[in-house]
């Protein structure tokens, strides 16, 4: 249910349309790795390993062992949702990137509390990425709204 409410919120505000026609940095039987720092100073590394299944809906979901990974090529954003440790109680990470979706690295904002919570802080992880330019403003927006920083990184 957690997750369904997430997947509904990034749908809408993916809004409508079709996916534009760009080459995905997402392929099936990938995996990513999410090394992340809260704004708290705690760290986390994880990995998503994802299914072999093409991706369905819109945003792309691919679904992973930890999670999924959602593409919007129309809004160029990535995100990254490792929810395993949430269903026994623990935090939820969703690392959130918009820019340019080439490449094999992507430095996001990182979005970490316990499933019911999420929701709220990707919202604002989102908005953040809207609002600050560079990557300074959006360090320090993400500090000032208790948000930390991630990375996705392609797996050999």
């Amino acid at each position: 249910m957690r997750f369904f409410m997430v997947a509904v919120l990034l749908c809408c505000l993916a809004g409508p349309g079709s996916l534009a026609q760009t080459i995905s940095p997402l392929q099936p039987g990938q995996t990513w790795t999410l090394s992340a720092v809260t704004a708290e100073g705690e760290t986390f590394q994880t990995r998503l390993r994802l299914s072999g299944q093409p991706p369905s809906g819109t945003p792309a979901t691919y679904r992973a062992d930890r999670g999924v990974m959602l593409l919007d090529t129309v809004h160029s954003s990535l995100i990254a949702l490792d929810t395993a440790d949430a269903k026994d109680g623990g935090l939820a990470l969703a690392c959130v990137y918009t820019g340019p979706l080439n490449g094999q690295m992507f430095e996001g904002i990182l979005a970490a509390a316990p499933a019911d919570r999420l929701p709220a802080l990707l919202e604002t992880a989102l908005a953040v990425f809207n609002i600050a330019r560079t990557s300074e403003d959006r360090a320090e927006a993400s500090a000032e709204l208790g948000l930390g920083r991630c990375t996705l990184t392609l797996e050999p």
